[in-house]
């Protein structure tokens, strides 16, 4: 079974149906479950959209919780190998954000298969992993 990570800004585009990448979201995530595969995100991942529905709210927050529940199927933690990765990384290219540095490493520490991103930077540091999404 793929395992497939999921980044931050994926998930805000699943969420939001107004959002300009909704649909690629939803069809690539559709994709991915027709091979069956789990869905991961980061702890980085989830500390970002937690923040966001607090912000927004109680209605946020249960919408996330929601999502969680249905979609995701596991928490990846940062140990101190991701962090190691993560460095090097944000080392090589100072322009890499650290939480992307640790999302990036973290996906590639799970061993995923791929690594869902709006973010377009992340195939020139992961293309063996990154399927980047793009608006239609």
């Amino acid at each position: 079974m793929p395992t497939v990570m999921l980044d931050t800004n994926v998930i805000v585009g699943l969420l939001d149906p107004d959002d300009a990448l909704h649909s690629q979201a939803r069809d690539a995530v559709r994709r991915w479950e027709d091979r069956t595969a789990s869905f991961a995100i980061s702890v980085i991942t989830w500390g970002e959209l937690r923040m966001g529905a607090v912000r927004k709210g109680v209605a946020a927050e249960r919408m996330l919780e929601a999502f969680r529940a249905a979609v995701v199927d596991r928490i990846v933690g940062v140990d101190e190998a991701t962090a190691e990765s993560a460095a090097l990384l944000r080392a090589a290219d100072l322009t890499i954000r650290v939480p992307d540095a640790l999302i990036i490493a973290t996906a590639r520490g799970a061993k995923a298969d791929a690594l869902l991103t709006t973010d377009l930077k992340f195939p020139a540091i992961a293309p063996e992993l990154v399927e980047l999404l793009r608006p239609g």
